[in-house]
């Protein structure tokens, strides 16, 4: 490799084949080259600028990484797996240390403490559990880091409120040459552990750039924001999430339709696996029913995971940290004045199973509190029930009056016929 960059002195552009450049890039990334001219000779313009970045990526930085858990450490895993292969390593930190030992197993340097660790990173990752963590883990974080003389990029990849997120960079700033990144990233651990995850980025554009390689390694694709408020990254996980939540609803109560109209479970998953292929929706449609089938489907997302399917309830995402999303959800709708009623169904449900004790499965489990007992319709207050009915009633008599229909019949009674018109034949 030093003898490839002496080479490119001599000029701006340089005739080298593809392989030079795959032995940067991780193994599953592909540069913008058609297949038909890959593994031939090609005349590629790379700028020495470029060159030099590549160069620094791979000699010059120094990885930290801050929380194992589940998608954590998988996250944390291919990384270092792509670091090991160009004989660097990550220096690693986790608050319980007994998860460190697997990470040191495959190359990675642990830190006996937050402080070794800073001191010895200008790069550092961080995935954790919930807003707490992050909060507690930052401000000792953005306290060291006024102690060293390098700079740092802290990427944040958990699931925070957008609040947080502004605060951390706001106080990071009172040292300016550290730069912080908003990063959180959609799906499972088994995701994860494949190297497929979506990533989201926000934050400087440079530093991003800088970054964009070592996020190869543990996703499918990614996606810029391209802003430097960190803060729309946290709303967009939000608004993404949901989604998930909102399908899982969905499904939650269709099965339990199906189960309770006595109709056959095995069709419906098959009707689901059909008619909505994507792979949230096989994945969790399975997991939540008595008999899980395997699903035909190939997608990246779900073939990881299927060995999981045959345990309708293995823990992937917890019904704790479900709760969480779904609280940040309900607050982004309520501070924004959005409706999320699929979101206050959810969490309603959701916090039957964590009341049961339930908290640390999968949080498709949501579908017990719905196959135990009827979900009771909410209960509204007879005066703003009265008043909806005058304001419906005004709405329908206006509506009538316009169209030439009679005002003494239903709302849909313009023909002389007492049905909605959805019922001619």
């Amino acid at each position: 490799m030093t003898r490839f960059f002496t080479q490119l002195h001599s000029s701006n552009a340089a005739r080298l084949n593809l392989t030079h450049i795959q032995d940067i890039f991780p193994p599953h990334f592909k540069p913008g080259l058609s297949t038909a001219v890959h593994n031939q000779s090609l005349p590629l313009k790379i700028s020495m600028v470029t060159m030099r970045s590549l160069f620094h990526l791979k000699e010059q930085d120094r990885i930290g990484w801050i929380g194992l858990g589940q998608m954590g450490y998988n996250m944390a895993q291919n990384l270092q797996r792509y670091l090991a292969s160009r004989s660097l390593n990550m220096t690693v930190w986790n608050r319980t240390p007994e998860k460190c030992a697997k990470m040191h197993h495959h190359g990675a340097h642990v830190a006996k403490s937050l402080e070794e660790l800073v001191a010895q990173s200008n790069i550092i990752f961080t995935s954790l559990a919930n807003d707490a963590a992050v909060e507690e883990i930052y401000e000792i974080l953005i306290d060291l880091a006024g102690q060293v003389d390098h700079s740092i990029i802290f990427v944040e990849t958990s699931t925070i409120y957008p609040t947080l997120a502004t605060k951390l960079k706001e106080r990071l700033a009172v040292t300016p040459q550290h730069t912080y990144l908003q990063c959180p990233v959609f799906g499972r651990p088994s995701v994860a552990k494949a190297a497929k995850l979506l990533w989201v980025t926000s934050g400087d554009e440079k530093a991003i750039k800088k970054l964009c390689l070592y996020f190869t390694t543990m996703s499918r694709q990614i996606i810029h924001l391209k802003t430097t408020d960190v803060a729309k990254a946290c709303s967009f996980k939000l608004v993404g999430n949901f989604f998930v939540v909102g399908s899982m609803e969905l499904l939650a109560e269709g099965l339990t339709l199906a189960q309770k109209a006595e109709v056959d479970e095995a069709p419906v998953l098959k009707f689901i696996e059909t008619l909505f292929p994507a792979p949230s929706w096989i994945e969790y449609s399975n997991k939540m029913a008595e008999n899980p089938v395997q699903p035909k489907s190939k997608s990246v997302l779900s073939s990881s995971s299927s060995s999981s399917s045959s345990s309708s309830k293995e823990a992937g995402f917890s019904v704790d940290l479900g709760l969480k999303d779904v609280g940040h959800m309900r607050q982004l709708a309520l501070e924004t004045g959005a409706s999320l009623p699929s979101a206050d169904l959810a969490y309603g449900h959701l916090k039957t199973v964590q009341d049961q004790g339930l908290g640390h499965q999968d949080w498709s489990t949501m579908i017990r509190s719905l196959k135990i007992a009827p979900t009771p319709r909410p209960s509204v207050d007879s005066t703003v029930l009265s008043t909806h009915s005058q304001q419906d009633e005004k709405r329908a008599t206006h509506s009538r009056s316009e169209k030439g229909g009679s005002n003494n019949g239903d709302f849909w009674d313009t023909d002389g016929n007492n049905h909605p018109p959805a019922y001619d034949s």
